[in-house]
């Protein structure tokens, strides 16, 4: 799920931050052999809230402090986790699990198969709308011992690798006695108690937060002692921070295209470019009560928008070329999910026009805006949040629509606004992103109907039969070839239907010290991922 760019106010809080880091959390210069290390990360934005029950961001920092059964290494490649090993039943409805031996929380008490199906029952009880749904066809969860968890489905999936990853364990010792109310006001920094590499152990909202090395992490004690996430007020201030020496790893979405020249040339500085599951793409209001124009709803009108948008000038000019046109839902990154039968619909100003004509779509009074068959003309609003690169890709949009003879000025706003229009979706055409999940289940959940309710994924609106259908027979389609033929008709559907048309998959770009540390891994497109994180070390002097 994508993460924005926040930001925080004021100079004022820059300058505590900075105080209370130098008291409590050293610079990341590594120290010699047998001295103590910390590594700060500059970002724009470190989490919404320590309770994992109810925090959306900060996944990187989530799973360093917890465990799952089942782990990301790259993407779409999954790997034992608290789960040494599992089985599966003939007909995909049971599943055994051997769990480590020996694991314990942060606070000492044990994790063992016991615990884990008491975690992933509560999480089912108390409905944790940021991952029980993962759990969705769970439908007796069991220990047969200390070390096996059963879990029996109501019907077979396709990805149970993928939901485990997704589900923390959670300790007994301090989620046990809580009513729902009381979980989703929790916010002690017990909260972060897990069994992961790192325990939370301070945490200053929009200044710092703080981990220190989990000695007793079952898979030994990471090599970095202490983990520091500063808040800076703008991505350019991170940069800085970067350069100047005070921090030693830029956070993804915190490096602004304008700054990648500068960071590959730099002194001592390692510029980390990488696959990612990132997709941007233009919304397109499809609710049937939505407040959009009724010629928006037309297929030509939308087939004549992806004609006037040039992705690659998008490419260019808003990402350095550190991205690439996109054509579908699933990015390039995850392999064979990706349709790769799906051709673009070229930007041919020509051609939007001539679809816009035959349409019957004119400008009568020659004002440079066509009208439609009831002689309205075709105004749409056209939104994103506030940002330099934003602006950018609003004009670079409002231009080519303007040659086919569509007014959509661009308008900036702050990202609570824009997400309150989703409700009534009062828009028209937004820009945004996602973080995909690296499962292609996640990118077709967000198109179905029962999202459009509050709280839900669906931006767009969408609602099909056909689609619904479809996502149904894919959620329980074991064989992975028979469901990625499925995903490729979804995939092929929602380009022609155009609920979005997806612009670029972005790389994810970070920069860190690579005159303090070395080490981080690449596979999982973010060097402060777990298993890229881990393998990072100290450059000794």
């Amino acid at each position: 799920m994508k993460q924005p760019s926040w930001f925080v106010s004021g100079l004022t809080s820059i300058v505590v931050a900075a105080l209370l880091l130098t008291a409590c959390a050293p610079r990341g210069t590594p120290v010699p052999s047998g001295g103590f290390t910390t590594l700060t990360v500059g970002t724009t934005y470190i989490w919404d809230t320590a309770n994992p029950a109810i925090g959306w961001y900060g996944y990187v920092i989530r799973y360093l402090i917890y465990d799952t059964l089942v782990e990301e290494a790259g993407i779409g490649r999954f790997v034992p986790g608290l789960a040494e090993s599992w089985t599966v039943s003939d007909d995909g409805l049971v599943w055994t699990f051997k769990i480590r031996e020996g694991v314990t929380f942060h606070d000492g008490s044990p994790c063992t198969a016991e615990d884990i199906a008491w975690s992933l029952n509560w999480t089912i009880e108390n409905e944790i709308e940021t991952f029980s749904f993962y759990l969705a066809s769970f439908q007796e969860i069991v220990a047969l011992d200390e070390t096996t968890l059963q879990v029996t489905l109501s019907e077979p999936v396709g990805n149970m690798e993928y939901l485990l990853m997704y589900v923390w364990i959670l300790p007994r010792s301090v989620w046990g006695e809580m009513t729902p109310d009381e979980i989703l006001e929790f916010e002690d920094i017990a909260a972060g108690i897990g069994t992961g590499p790192y325990r939370l152990t301070e945490w200053v909202e929009g200044e710092y937060l703080v981990l220190e090395a989990n000695e007793n992490y079952w898979r030994g004690m990471p090599e970095i002692d202490r983990v520091v996430w500063r808040e800076f007020a703008t991505e350019d201030a991170a940069v800085q921070a970067l350069l100047a020496g005070e921090i030693d790893v830029i956070a993804a979405d915190t490096i602004p295209a304008t700054a990648l020249q500068t960071l590959e040339t730099a002194e001592n500085i390692e510029l980390a470019i990488m696959e990612s599951t990132s997709i941007d793409e233009l919304i397109i209001n499809s609710h049937e009560n939505g407040t959009q124009p009724a010629s928006l709803n037309d297929p030509a009108v939308r087939l004549a928008i992806a004609h006037a948008i040039d992705k690659q000038q998008i490419v260019n000019v808003a990402y350095l070329g550190y991205a690439e046109p996109a054509t579908t839902i699933i990015p390039t990154s995850m392999g064979d999910w990706h349709n790769s039968d799906i051709q673009d619909i070229p930007f041919d100003i020509a051609a939007g026009n001539r679809v816009l004509e035959e349409a019957g779509y004119i400008d009568s009074n020659g004002d440079g805006i066509r009208e439609d068959h009831n002689g309205n003309p075709l105004r749409y609003r056209l939104y994103a949040t506030e940002g330099a690169s934003n602006a950018r890709i609003l004009e670079i949009i409002s231009n080519g629509l303007a040659q086919i003879g569509i007014s959509a000025p661009p308008t900036l706003m702050d990202q609570d606004s824009l997400i309150g229009l989703y409700p009534d979706y009062d828009f028209d055409m937004i820009y945004w992103g996602w973080g995909l999940d690296p499962d292609p289940d996640f990118a077709m959940l967000i198109f179905t109907c029962d999202q459009r309710e509050e709280g839900g994924w669906n931006d767009s609106g969408y609602c099909d039969e056909e689609f619904e259908e479809m996502y149904a027979r894919q959620a329980v389609t074991v064989d992975h070839q028979a469901r990625r033929e499925i995903i490729w008709r979804m995939q092929e559907k929602l380009f022609n239907d155009r609920p979005y048309i997806v612009l670029t998959y972005a790389k994810t770009t970070q920069a860190y010290r690579s005159d303090r540390f070395t080490g981080f891994g690449l596979e999982a497109g973010d060097i402060l991922w777990k298993s890229a994180f881990l393998t990072a070390r100290p450059v000794m002097p």
